[in-house]
Parts: structure tokens; C-alpha cells; sequence
């Protein structure tokens, strides 16, 4: 199943949107850039040469490399050592042994699937794309490669080519949940709410336990202020009570719907099940920043931020705290913290000069 995959980028992330052709540009060139660093010929094929003989200092790895030496034509044992080099999180090396491995069995889908993902990790995302293409192309009916193909064209923000793609699994296999529920995430993305809860629907009608169509769903008729969103949260966390982002839907709502007594309930049960999830704290500071209780809200930014260090708008709502308390200094600490992290965090650098200003005026 790919849900897991979105698991990461709902409910959290808004509409992915088209890609800038400067954007594109970047990833044209770390595709090339990669499969340059990857080439096997002339002075580099004399360098891939002597690395064979170059112990990695992992056992494991420096055993398939022997094998390699002695076997060079063998394409799975260039796989089975791009999968270790890519559990170490080496991903320039996986990527070259798989591509090494696709030259010598062009048609192990397996190979390009791992491929991709390594790609994606490197950043080269439209190489990832042509490496499923390539399979999609021999085997045009092969129902995973072509929802990992629809997969990567979403996550770029080909919206048609995504469709197409999950399409043609249906012809396959018409009640495929994952391309329906794909089939309604893609039309979520291009804000079509109308045909992204009738696939969403659909897919939960085959396969009912698929908790982020109940997500997505709940977010969709949250958006329209339609009640029936806290049914389809609370679903989701029948489903998978020990996933937090499940009850963070729901506190979401209630505090989207000005029901704040209710979201700080929530919010706290989670503090109490979930006490490693920062968002949870963050939450409930802003929850409080709206009762316009700022010692309340000052003391979840600081849990939030005990949890994760690197939350950059935990920073910026402990100097809104500050700054409301005229204590312009550590509200520019605050501030300059936040900006470090995120340096194109707009409301911190307007908030970082408005602070100054305040500060020198009332020099």
C-alpha cells in the first residue's frame, strides 16, 4: 500500500502547486548531475575499477563487492549492495549500483522502483520520473509501477499526467483503492472538493480502512462548514487510535471551529498519550494565544520546543509573547532564532523590524 507515503504530507501540507521552470531547471540539472557522477566510462570506469578494490569498512558491503569482482555481469549483486549502501543512507553509491544494475537487466521493474526512490532522495525528481516511465513503458499494464509513476507526477504537481496514470490502473483494475484514493487526492490538490470526495468515498467504499481518506475527507467538509467533518475524524482515530495525526485532526477541527474549550481537552489527552508529539503542544499554545492567555500559551511553546529545538514558528509565537510584554530584547532574541532556522520566514523578519523600531523609539 502507498498510504504511508501520505501519511507524511496530510493533513499537514496545503495544495502542492506546479513546479517553476526555474525549479525545474534545478532539477534538470541534478538529474544530469547524478547520472554524470554515475557514468561508467573512459577515466571513470578506471576510478569504478580501483573502488571495487577499496574496502568500504562494512563487512557486508565489502563481501558482495568480492563477489562483484568475481562476478561482474551479475545485476542482482549490484542490487543486493545498492539496497545496503541506501540503508546507510549512502545514496550517490546505491544510485550507481542500481543503474548498473538496470544496464545489465533492463527489465526488472523491482530495480527501477529502487532507483527512483534513491532519486527522489537525491533530489533529482524528474530522473525518477523517466526511470518509471521506462518501466511503465515495458510493462504498460503493471498496476505498482504505474501508481508509483501517477505518485511521482502528483508529488511534482503534474496534475493531467497523474490522472492519466491512475486511470489506467482502474482499467486494469477498477477497483484499485489506491488509485481511487490517489484519483481523489490529485483532484484535493487541483481543489476540485466535488470529485475528490466522490473517489475519496469510493475508495473507502473497497477498502474501509484506509484512515487518510477519512482524513482528507474530514478536512474537505471542514472547509465548507459542513458538521458532518467531526464524523469522518473521529473514524479515523476508530481506525488507528495509537496514530496521533489521527487525533490531531480532530482537535484541529474543534479549534478551526472556534470550539476551544473542547480542542484543549483534545490537545491535552494527547499530551498525556502522545507526550513526545510537539505539534500537540504547539497547538494548544495558539489555542491559548486566542483565549489571550499568554502565560498558558508561553508554557506549551517552551514544551513544544523542548521536543523539537528546530521549530522555528515556536520561536516566533514566544517572541510575540514577549513583544506583547514590551520585553523588546528577548523578543528580538526570539525572533533571530526563528529566522536563523528559517530564513525566509516572512512574519519573523516584518516581526524582527517591527520590534527594532519599537525598541529604538522608545529609546
Amino acid at each position: 500500500m502507498i498510504f504511508s507515503f501520505f501519511n507524511k504530507i496530510i493533513p499537514i501540507f496545503p495544495a502542492m502547486k506546479k513546479v517553476k521552470f526555474a525549479l525545474l531547471f534545478v532539477f534538470l540539472l541534478g538529474g544530469g548531475l547524478v547520472m554524470f557522477s554515475c557514468g561508467t566510462t573512459g577515466e571513470d570506469k578506471e576510478a569504478d575499477e580501483t573502488e571495487e578494490n577499496t574496502s568500504s569498512g562494512i563487512a557486508e558491503i565489502d563481501e558482495i563487492t568480492q563477489l562483484i569482482a568475481e562476478d561482474g555481469e551479475n545485476a542482482e549483486l549490484y542490487h543486493q549492495r545498492a539496497t545496503l549502501y541506501y540503508g546507510r543512507g549512502v545514496i550517490r553509491e546505491s544510485i550507481r549500483d542500481w543503474i548498473k544494475a538496470i544496464e545489465l537487466d533492463s527489465i526488472n521493474p523491482e530495480y527501477h522502483h529502487r532507483l527512483s526512490d534513491a532519486l527522489m532522495d537525491d533530489n533529482a525528481p524528474l530522473r525518477a520520473i523517466e526511470v518509471m516511465e521506462d518501466i511503465v513503458d515495458i510493462y504498460p499494464e503493471r498496476v505498482p509501477s504505474l501508481l508509483k509513476l501517477g505518485e511521482l507526477y502528483l508529488i511534482m504537481g503534474y496534475y493531467d499526467e497523474a490522472i492519466q496514470a491512475f486511470n489506467r490502473v482502474l482499467i486494469v483494475e477498477p477497483k484499485n483503492p489506491d488509485a481511487l484514493f490517489m484519483k481523489g487526492l490529485t483532484f484535493r490538490d487541483q481543489g476540485d472538493s466535488v470529485r475528490a470526495v466522490r473517489f475519496l468515498q469510493a475508495a473507502l467504499e473497497v477498502d474501509p480502512s484506509i484512515t487518510d481518506a477519512y482524513i482528507l475527507i474530514g478536512q474537505i467538509f471542514m472547509e465548507a462548514g459542513n458538521e458532518l467533518a467531526e464524523r469522518y475524524f473521529k473514524n479515523a482515530i476508530r481506525l488507528e487510535p495509537g496514530n496521533p495525526t489521527t487525533h490531531h485532526a480532530l482537535a484541529e477541527y474543534y479549534h478551526m471551529t472556534d470550539r476551544l474549550e473542547e480542542a484543549l481537552v483534545k490537545y491535552g489527552e494527547m499530551h498525556v498519550s502522545f507526550p513526545s508529539y510537539a505539534d500537540a503542544f504547539y497547538n494548544s499554545g495558539l489555542v491559548y494565544m486566542e483565549m489571550n492567555d499568554l502565560d498558558s500559551a508561553y508554557e506549551m511553546f517552551n514544551l513544544a520546543l523542548q521536543i523539537r529545538p528546530t521549530m522555528a514558528r515556536g520561536y516566533y509565537f514566544r517572541g510575540l509573547i514577549y513583544e506583547e510584554r514590551r520585553e523588546y530584547d528577548r523578543a528580538i532574541d526570539q525572533y533571530d532564532q526563528a529566522i536563523s532556522l528559517s530564513p525566509r520566514y516572512q512574519r519573523a523578519i516584518e516581526a524582527l523590524e517591527r520590534v527594532k523600531y519599537m525598541k529604538d523609539k522608545e529609546s
